[in-house]
């Protein structure tokens, strides 16, 4: 059941302009896990909605403490780079900012005690009033200053049309490892439009903080404009996903080396991994970096999957540490960002890579990701570990935003989601 060569200089300057970017998807409270966010009923979707056609997200955690809280929700209108813009809540929000969490339930089966609380948004006490980016902040106690966890969403406008296809480089140098994103907008409805307040976001697989962005178009035929820069949105292609077969933590999966229930709670060791670099590509469907919550036991996944310590192993080569790298493990398994929670630790005694994270029943996909520590470029992320092959099945969304001049607020006039193997 689920509930869900010459390039290189250009590389390395976007590479820098996404460097420490904003964040806003935090857990400020140890007790809270499996954040979830999306459209209701598409748990793969990424959480964006209209604003004047309809749409509702589903909102949903966990919280370890398994006792009733008092936890309520507000929103805040900020722009591209998820830094507050200093509008009224009253200029952006329908309704009431500070909201009730009243729907959860009571972990039941689950050795791992919680309370599960989901709601939706909008509601009829509360809706956004403009389009753009949203932080969503879950606070505790009626203090709004006591939040336990943030998360982003969208809001579109819908007001231009958006063709995009994914294509090879140019570059020859990459042409076969590499996804490039040609884009093209017809801005027809936006009123009295300025060519230089339109910026153009990128993203790769829900990696949100990898985006690339562009403002300037390369070419403009009256109302419609492109974007096809060689340099500004291209992306490692990488291979698929890797899996984790969590859905029963009594049954060895295909990736699972060994499941230990008798410690008073569940710990599984994952098979160790290593480099497919120098594999050959294979095609298999996969789920970009995503995961879903469900099971195989025929249970109410929301509140009787139970939870297990699950410990990743990576092997490099002659098992020797990487010099001045970082190891991470990447996907909505750790949020999608490369921090302390992400990083792969070495065990000198054993020659290897290891991270455990706390993992709800489910079905999981990942990559690993290398990453200098000095000169970090993105666009060699997966060829040490992964490698790179351009027929890799991607899903790319782009968001395309406006500052009308005289305001704060950055509209997001429309967005769109393509699929890499939509071009083959």
């Amino acid at each position: 059941m689920i509930i869900l060569g010459s390039f290189l200089n250009v590389g390395q300057l976007v590479a820098q302009q996404n460097s420490d970017p904003i964040n806003p998807d935090r857990i400020l409270d140890p007790n809270i896990h499996t954040v979830l966010i999306h459209p209701a009923g598409n748990p793969l979707a990424a959480p964006i909605i209209s604003l004047n056609y309809g749409g509702t997200l589903q909102i949903s955690f966990d919280d370890f403490k398994a006792s009733y809280q008092d936890y309520a929700y507000r929103i805040e209108l900020v722009d591209t780079n998820w830094q507050s813009i200093g509008l009224s809540e009253f200029e952006y929000v329908k309704g009431f900012n500070q909201n009730k969490i009243t729907s959860f339930s009571v972990s039941s089966i689950a050795n791992q005690k919680y309370f599960h609380y989901q709601f939706s948004f909008p509601n009829n006490l509360s809706s956004p009033k403009l389009s753009g980016n949203y932080i969503l902040k879950i606070f505790k106690n009626g203090d709004k200053d006591n939040i336990v966890f943030t998360r982003r969403f969208y809001v579109a406008d819908n007001l231009v049309n958006i063709n995009a296809q994914v294509q090879e480089p140019f570059d020859g140098a990459i042409s076969r490892t590499h996804q490039r994103v040609k884009a093209s907008l017809d801005v027809t409805n936006v009123p009295n439009f300025q060519n230089n307040q339109l910026t153009v976001k990128v993203i790769q697989n829900y990696r949100y903080n990898e985006a690339k962005t562009t403002t300037a178009p390369s070419f403009m035929r009256n109302t419609v404009l492109e974007f096809n820069n060689e340099a500004e949105l291209v992306f490692p292609a990488g291979k698929e996903a890797r899996w984790l077969d969590l859905q029963s933590l009594q049954l060895r999966s295909d990736r699972v080396a060994e499941i230990n229930n008798k410690e008073g709670g569940t710990k599984i060791l994952v098979k160790p991994e290593g480099t497919r670099a120098n594999l050959l590509y294979a095609t298999f469907k996969d789920l970009n970096g995503a995961y879903l919550i469900m099971n195989t036991d025929n249970l109410q996944s929301e509140n009787q999957n139970d939870y297990a310590q699950v410990q990743f192993t990576y092997v490099p080569k002659d098992n020797i540490p990487y010099l001045d790298q970082k190891l991470f493990i990447i996907g909505a398994i750790t949020n999608n960002v490369m921090d302390q929670n992400a990083e792969m630790q070495f065990d000198v005694k054993q020659g290897v890579y290891q991270k455990t994270l706390l993992l709800k029943q489910g079905y999981y996909s990942y990559n690993y990701i290398l990453r200098d520590r000095n000169v970090p470029y993105d666009l060699d992320d997966f060829t040490e570990t992964e490698g790179n092959h351009f027929e890799t099945e991607n899903s790319y969304t782009i968001l395309v935003y406006y500052r009308a001049p005289g305001t704060l607020n950055d509209q997001l006039l429309g967005f769109t989601s393509i699929n890499s193997t939509q071009n083959w």
